[in-house]
């Protein structure tokens, strides 16, 4: 199991490792993505980590539409 920190150290390196184990979500957007995504990488206080698609859509979360999680 990986800690929130070391989820948001893994996410923006475009590795597909863990897509599918946790979907980044943020706050300021209300966008979610998979790890892998290539957008920006968002800021660590606007960073929100979410087990299943369904519970960031569940919280008012989008899908994106650069990785297509």
């Amino acid at each position: 199991m990986l800690t929130e920190e070391e989820k948001y150290d893994f996410i923006g390196k475009k590795d597909t490792k863990y897509n599918g184990i946790f979907y980044t979500a943020v706050k300021t957007t209300k966008i979610f993505c998979l790890p892998s995504c290539s957008a920006r990488k968002p800021l660590r206080k606007n960073t929100i980590f979410y087990d299943t698609k369904q519970e960031a859509k569940t919280n008012g979360f989008r899908a994106c539409k650069v990785c297509k999680p």
